[in-house]
Parts: structure tokens; C-alpha cells; sequence
């Protein structure tokens, strides 16, 4: 397992996707007190547009069978189905549900223009015959974990799809560190 810096040079076939992409908000704009919340998500990484994130080569390293689990916002869902499609994969359901606690275990809530927020989505899509390589079927979809920094993830949901899909090939788009038993593409990894 390693970091892989170019896709396009990628010669191994994964069974799981695992990816958390740089939105670009610039489709949505939240308006309040003069600041503009699509530019929000920019002081902290590159982002990237739909098409932009359409056009990855994902189809070219995924196995015929093959599981992608997709991080959105919920305002973006359907763009997320969307970018599943352009990947090759079909949408199937909400793999996960992420609800934000501070360290007192109180809800963290996010601005957006018609209710406070306090979760985040991740997708799952699919192609060919995933379902036989499932080693588990009580794995839990509600995951309440401490939210930290910016658009960091909780570790409890690839520990899941490990445990979902055990020693499968695995990468993970858009990463920020190494992790044991996957590899890594992103522009941010330590």
C-alpha cells in the first residue's frame, strides 16, 4: 500500500473507493452579513469543480466489481450521484451518516440557508456483484464522532468499510495521511 501521485498511471484494479472530494461551492450561494459562504471552502485547499471532478479517471482503476463511498453535503447530493454515475458506479444508498458532536458530546451545527446542520452523507455506489464480498451485516450507518478540523473526516468510517469489506484493494481519493492496508492519492497528504 502507498501514496500513488498520478491516476492516470495507476495499472491496479480497486474493489473500494473511498473519497471525500474538494467541493467547489461556487453553484451555491449563501449569502449572510456580506460574507460569501461558496469562498468559505477555498481558504482551507483547492477545490474543484463538478466537471472537473467528472472527468477523473476512476473508471480506469476500479474492478469490475467495485464499491465507491462518496462524502457529500447534503446540498449536494445530487451532484454526488452525478459524479458516482461519471465514475462508472451506480448509486445505491446512504452508506453513512456522520453526525457532529463537539468533545462535551453536545451536536455541532453548521450554517445553510434553511436549517442548521448537523451531519454530513457519504454515498454509496456500486457496480458489478459487490454484495458477495460483504463480510458483515451489522454494520452501523450512524456515526457520531467529535468533529475537528475543517473538513477533516472521522477515522470511524473507513475502520467501517474495513470491517464491511476486510483485505480488499482500497484507495482513498483526496487523502491527507497514509493508512495502513489502502492507498493514497491526494495533494495534501503527510
Amino acid at each position: 500500500m502507498g501514496i500513488i501521485r498520478d491516476l492516470t498511471m495507476v495499472t491496479k484494479k480497486y474493489h473500494i473507493i473511498y473519497a471525500d472530494p474538494p467541493w467547489k461551492f461556487s453553484s451555491k450561494k449563501y449569502q449572510d452579513g456580506g460574507r460569501d459562504f461558496d469562498k468559505l471552502e477555498s481558504n482551507h485547499y483547492s477545490t474543484m469543480t463538478i466537471g472537473e471532478l467528472a472527468q477523473l479517471p476512476i473508471s480506469t482503476i476500479t474492478s469490475e466489481d467495485a464499491a465507491c463511498f462518496l462524502w457529500v453535503v447534503d446540498s449536494h447530493i445530487k451532484e454526488g450521484i452525478f459524479i458516482l454515475e461519471q465514475w462508472g458506479f451506480t448509486y445505491k444508498t446512504i452508506a453513512f451518516n456522520w453526525v457532529k458532536i463537539t468533545d462535551n458530546r453536545k451536536k455541532c451545527y453548521n450554517f445553510s440557508p434553511w436549517t442548521l446542520k448537523s451531519w454530513e452523507l457519504v454515498l454509496l455506489g456500486t457496480k458489478g456483484t459487490m454484495g458477495k464480498y460483504k463480510l458483515k451485516n451489522n454494520i452501523k450507518g450512524l456515526v457520531e464522532a467529535v468533529r475537528t478540523k475543517h473538513s477533516k473526516k472521522p477515522e470511524e468510517v473507513r475502520k467501517r468499510i474495513d470491517r464491511l469489506f476486510g483485505h480488499l484493494e482500497k484507495i482513498e481519493l483526496f487523502a491527507r495521511k497514509e493508512v495502513t492496508e489502502w492507498d493514497v492519492w491526494g495533494d495534501e497528504i503527510s
